[in-house]
């Protein structure tokens, strides 16, 4: 009996460790380097009309897609790390008394960083347009919002991004990609 109780608790245990994640935002299938036309419909094999937005710094870059199939967004995060110093050797010019030009050579300590990305995908998305809130979570856009996308007022809008440990931050979409929507969520 003990074994049979113990075989159904490893049966449990996988089945529980099985279960996909909480459902979220899909990550862009693009990377801010790619090659299309930021902020223009365009037609995709795959999702029909859609439009692809950049936002960026020295510090990040947020992608994201918007189609009525899904809006997919990767926020990446540029970060540096200081790990060392690094012996560089200089030379200094310099004049001695008779005006005859000299060369020293000294050791210079230089910082070393590492640089790398950290990238993350939000869990929902919110917007507040002509004065409602919408959540965007996965799948589909849901006609209450794409209405409300297709009627947002062609400017910058400023969106929500709100993360698995409940930080929530705000980026802006540029107004090329918001006009766009128009396009791709009207009925």
């Amino acid at each position: 009996m003990k074994n049979r109780w113990l075989s159904l608790g490893m049966s449990l245990g996988f089945f529980i460790s099985s279960i996909p994640a909480a459902f979220a935002v899909q990550p862009a299938p693009i990377s801010g380097s790619a090659k299309v036309s930021w902020s223009k419909v365009v037609e995709d094999p795959f999702d029909g009309k859609i439009v692809y937005d950049k936002n960026f710094t020295d510090d990040f870059e947020f992608v994201s897609s918007w189609s009525k199939s899904g809006i997919r967004a990767t926020y990446i995060q540029f970060r540096s790390e200081f790990v060392g110093y690094r012996t560089t050797w200089r030379t200094r010019t310099y004049y001695d008394k008779h005006g005859r030009r000299r060369y020293d050579r000294y050791p210079d300590q230089e910082p070393i960083y590492r640089r790398y990305s950290i990238k993350h995908t939000p869990k929902a998305i919110k917007f507040a347009i002509n004065g409602q809130i919408y959540t965007y979570e996965e799948g589909a856009v849901p006609l209450e919002l794409a209405a409300a996308l297709a009627s947002a007022p062609p400017q910058n809008m400023v969106i929500r991004l709100i993360w698995d440990d409940g930080r929530i931050q705000d980026i802006e979409i540029g107004r090329g990609t918001v006009e766009a929507w128009k396009a791709i969520f009207r009925s």
